[in-house]
């Protein structure tokens, strides 16, 4: 029985000693944490300082706000064949450039070689996104500061649309409306639209000029004339300057 109380008063001197150990070792890490505390803190205050710096920081890009001088145009389809071009001679020419596109058919090596070409701050910015999507274009015009639309994006192909109509009709139509209203919701005032003479179906007399009647025979050109007429009735009421550009694929 004696030995009891004395393993008793072992057992506790022991977990006493382990227990102002775990005192005595924390003691010892304690300066060493705040320290990095405080060198954390201070990174932390010198990358803030650094991105407040940089232009982007807090949605203070420059294609974010209107500028007395520069005129910044958003080019719908400017990875494709004709809106790469367009953009091309707009940088040429001083103005500053937004490219939208989904890729569906447009070539970011066309994108890439523009930003190779133009790599200037503020001339040139990419954005990947579906005009089919109201909600992304209501974004990309609310976080802009555009001053002009040159509407290229579509599907062009004339055999395909006859089998495919719902698609063009969509892609077509829908989206340049999406692209209107987006515009009336933010002010902006110019429109260059992409159409084609495929609106013209086919004519009596030829060569096509502006006055010849446009009666469309195809999906495509149906898109494309309900567009255009979309387009011009807005345009009536709404004080919006409007060129429509009715291209003829060579063959």
């Amino acid at each position: 029985m004696p030995t009891t109380p004395r393993s008793r008063s072992q057992a506790r001197t022991t977990r006493s000693w382990i227990l102002s150990g775990m005192d005595f070792g924390d003691t010892r890490r304690k300066p060493n944490f705040a320290g990095k505390i405080a060198v954390a803190a201070a990174l932390t205050v010198m990358c803030i300082l650094v991105l407040k710096q940089s232009p982007g920081f807090g949605g203070t890009s420059v294609f974010s706000r209107h500028e007395t001088g520069v005129t910044h145009v958003l080019v719908t389809g400017g990875a494709g064949y004709i809106g790469s071009h367009a953009t091309l001679r707009l940088l040429t020419d001083n103005y500053r450039v937004t490219i939208v596109d989904n890729l569906s058919r447009g070539n970011m090596g066309a994108v890439r070689a523009l930003q190779r070409l133009f790599p200037e701050p503020g001339r040139l910015q990419f954005i990947y996104t579906d005009l089919g999507d109201p909600k992304a274009v209501n974004k990309m015009f609310s976080e802009n500061a555009f001053d002009a639309v040159m509407h290229f994006a579509a599907v062009a192909y004339v055999g395909e649309s006859t089998q495919e109509p719902l698609r063009y009709y969509h892609n077509i139509t829908s989206n340049t409306l999406t692209v209107l209203e987006a515009m009336a919701a933010h002010n902006v005032k110019t429109l260059i639209y992409s159409s084609t003479c495929a609106t013209y179906g086919e004519p009596d007399t030829m060569p096509i000029v502006e006055t010849t009647p446009q009666i469309p025979i195809n999906p495509y050109g149906k898109a494309k004339k309900m567009s255009e007429d979309i387009i011009l009735d807005f345009s009536k009421k709404s004080n919006m300057a409007v060129m429509i550009l009715r291209f003829v694929s060579p063959t």
